[in-house]
């Protein structure tokens, strides 16, 4: 994980809050974007291996290894202070064997203020087999984890996660999206010219997921979530976006050689398709042509001679720029 991350907790503007990411602290800062400016607020000197940040509560949550265990820490960002919230020792789930390699993969997930979703994989890529070995479900106020079936109603199973995205509609329900299918547009069409249809590489299914995170705490399983999109060996998705209500991306058919705007309005449940090549040009394009109100700043700060290099992380977007720190 690269040093120096900062990761908006508010609108980037020419003032703004954020959290510094470095190799051994994980700091609240005060950004101004036109002084070329960070300013500490809160600090708590700690490593970190995943993390998760949650704007609408406020709250950060990280994880860090400690030998066979993996630690769970909560903090409000108002106060900063750190809340240990319990402990996952290794040995209750992988073998001794596993647990000689000090390498693993992971990935953690914001539920609320009490739960986190914790995927974590210990052995190497294994062509043939999901990325990840076990889910848990993690209770930060009780100390209770739990081990969750990954299966999803379609077959799938949330094993072979890629992306996730926390979804909060502007009817206040909470949703967490999800996909499947860690493989990428151009890996996933290369491989459809040459696929054995009896036999298809393993990871070429892709499902698309909404899951309302009230009935996955309550339920502790994935069992009802609503199916969105599902695509075999001939399809891939890609530019998953979500923005006031709905949920946008473009599906490629390579039998046909078409593409395909859809967009989800999670609010009432309508579902629009479009072929129009503009749209989808436009679709595709967006990270590379969005306009933001602070862009000028940006490109005037990656090019000053300071010493201090940061990684500015706005959603899909990453900008480089250098900052003078201040006390």
């Amino acid at each position: 994980m690269n040093n120096n991350q900062l990761i908006p907790t508010n609108e980037i503007k020419e003032e703004f809050e954020a959290i510094l990411l470095e190799h051994d602290s994980i700091a609240h800062c005060e950004i101004n974007l036109k002084n070329g400016t960070i300013k500490n607020i809160h600090q708590l000197d700690t490593s970190y291996d995943e993390f998760a940040l949650d704007t609408v509560n406020n709250e950060f949550c990280f994880s860090l290894k400690d030998k066979n265990n993996i630690n769970f820490y909560r903090m409000n960002l108002q106060t900063f202070s750190q809340i240990n919230a319990i402990t996952l020792h290794l040995n209750n789930y992988f073998s001794s064997e596993e647990l000689k390699d000090e390498s693993y993969y992971s990935k953690l997930i914001y539920l609320n203020h009490q739960y986190l979703l914790y995927w974590i994989t210990k052995r190497a890529i294994n062509y043939g087999h999901p990325f990840y070995q076990c889910i848990f479900l993690v209770n930060t106020s009780t100390g209770e984890i739990k081990q969750l079936n990954p299966f999803l109603p379609n077959g799938d199973n949330l094993l072979r996660l890629d992306t996730s995205k926390n979804i909060y509609l502007s009817n206040h329900h909470h949703f967490l999206l999800v996909k499947t299918g860690r493989i990428r547009p151009f890996e996933k069409q290369a491989m459809y010219k040459r696929v054995d249809i009896e036999n298809p590489y393993h990871d070429h299914l892709e499902s698309i997921y909404l899951m309302e995170v009230s009935t996955l705490i309550d339920q502790q399983n994935f069992n009802n979530a609503t199916l969105l999109s599902l695509l075999n060996y001939s399809g891939a998705s890609e530019n998953l976006r979500y923005e006031n209500n709905v949920l946008s991306y473009v599906v490629s058919d390579f039998t046909n050689n078409t593409k395909e705007l859809i967009k989800h309005d999670l609010l009432i449940g309508d579902v629009s398709r479009c072929q129009d090549d503009q749209f989808i040009r436009d679709h595709l394009n967006y990270e590379l042509e969005v306009e933001t109100s602070y862009y000028h700043y940006i490109v005037k700060l990656f090019k000053q001679e300071k010493t201090d290099s940061f990684s500015l992380i706005d959603d899909e977007l990453s900008f480089n720029l250098k900052l003078d720190k201040i006390s």
